[in-house]
């Protein structure tokens, strides 16, 4: 027979391993575990790193204890804005917090004080706030850079005594962030603030029956050119979109809501009449699609986007252009 025809069979018998159980008042019963048993289910937990490290003769090093977040956006233009002087021209509160949450927390606050008279029935409600956000930039810069000269003009005649003295006057303005926000109705009419009780009641008794609206942000950047060949200002523009559905009378908001809700007076200062991260989130908005910080306010991630342009990216339409 050649070695090809042969065969041979072998036969595997399972390792087991017997162990006597001593229980009380019971007989000895012997059981049965297999190799495989004994890696799957350890009978002792596994050590910790330091014990294993310890064993095994590794040393170990003294860490620093582990600091507890929340931590800082770290982005390179936030901290570019956290060294300089970055004016919001804005005395909205909701726009200082919404800017603050992204550690923003020492902005010069310096509202825009020309009066807001752009003809609505000229623009569309989008370029009526991209018109009047970039009028607000221009305007605030603007001042700012007078009132630096001033100090320095007093700061020169000693004898003279300055007026409204303010140690960020002397600072030049980095960056300039202007925004205004309105309401677009279904039927294109633009609503800002309410002028008065009834007609914030009329403003939101609008909004319900009508099932739903936009808030247009537009929003503005503006700062100075680092290139000293070219002076003047690097400036970018936005209009963020926003659809707000409110309940409709049949779901809970019922005239009678709606006059409570007025009287709290939370939106007498806001566009619309309410306040979305307020009371007013909670009985009259139904749902949001879009950006939400946008109806508070302030679209926080195009502003930065808007701010990268103007600050790192400055001549950079312009040469793509030519």
């Amino acid at each position: 027979m050649s070695p090809l025809q042969r065969t041979a069979t072998v036969f595997i018998r399972p390792l087991t391993i017997l162990t006597n159980s001593k229980i009380p008042n019971k007989p000895s019963k012997p059981t049965t575990t297999t190799a495989m048993d004994s890696l799957t289910n350890p009978s002792d937990p596994p050590p910790d790193y330091i014990t294993a490290a310890r064993a095994h003769g590794i040393p170990l090093r003294q860490s620093a204890p582990i600091k507890k977040g929340p931590f800082p956006l770290d982005l390179p233009i936030l901290t570019y804005l956290r060294s300089k002087r970055v004016i919001l021209a804005s005395a909205s509160p909701r726009r200082k917090a919404l800017l603050a949450q992204i550690g923003l927390t020492n902005l010069d606050i310096r509202p825009s004080t020309d009066p807001e008279d752009l003809d609505k029935s000229q623009h569309t409600p989008e370029e009526y706030v991209a018109a009047t956000a970039q009028r607000k930039a221009l305007a605030v810069y603007q001042a700012a850079l007078a009132r630096q000269e001033e100090v320095a003009e007093h700061e020169s005649k000693k004898d003279v005594p300055n007026p409204n003295p303010n140690p960020r006057d002397k600072e030049d303005p980095a960056v300039v962030i202007a925004a205004d926000t309105v309401i677009a109705t279904r039927t294109g009419q633009i609503l800002e603030k309410p002028r008065s009780e009834a007609d914030h009641v009329r403003m939101l008794t609008h909004l319900r029956d009508t099932t739903h609206h936009r808030v247009l942000t537009g929003v503005c950047v503006l700062a100075p050119k680092v290139d000293a060949t070219h002076p003047g200002y690097e400036i970018a523009s936005h209009v963020e979109d926003t659809k707000v559905f409110f309940a409709a009378e049949s779901e809970g908001l019922p005239d009678d809501v709606i006059q409570s809700y007025v009287k709290t007076r939370e939106g007498a200062d806001k566009a619309g009449g309410y306040a979305l991260q307020g009371v007013g989130g909670l009985v009259l908005v139904d749902r949001v699609e879009g950006s939400v910080d946008n109806v508070i306010g302030l679209p926080v991630r195009k502003c930065l986007q808007l701010c990268e342009e103007v600050v790192f990216q400055q001549g950079g339409k312009e040469d793509e252009e030519e």
